[in-house]
């Protein structure tokens, strides 16, 4: 296969492609970054508690 039939099959391809609309796109992101806050928030609330934890144990 050379380069050239690469990039036509390539470019096929792409053109079969059912790209997302700018709806879904913001949909998905919001989704996204508010899984993350709340995973942020989980891992901060346990950092907290197990800190306090290893502050009673260790003099």
């Amino acid at each position: 296969m050379n380069i050239v039939q690469y990039f036509k099959d390539a470019q096929g391809e792409l053109s079969r492609v059912t790209w997302p609309t700018r709806e879904q796109v913001f949909e998905g992101s919001q989704a996204v970054l508010i899984f993350l806050v709340g995973l942020v928030l989980i891992i901060f609330v346990l950092d907290k508690v197990f800190g306090a934890l290893m502050r009673l144990v260790l003099p």
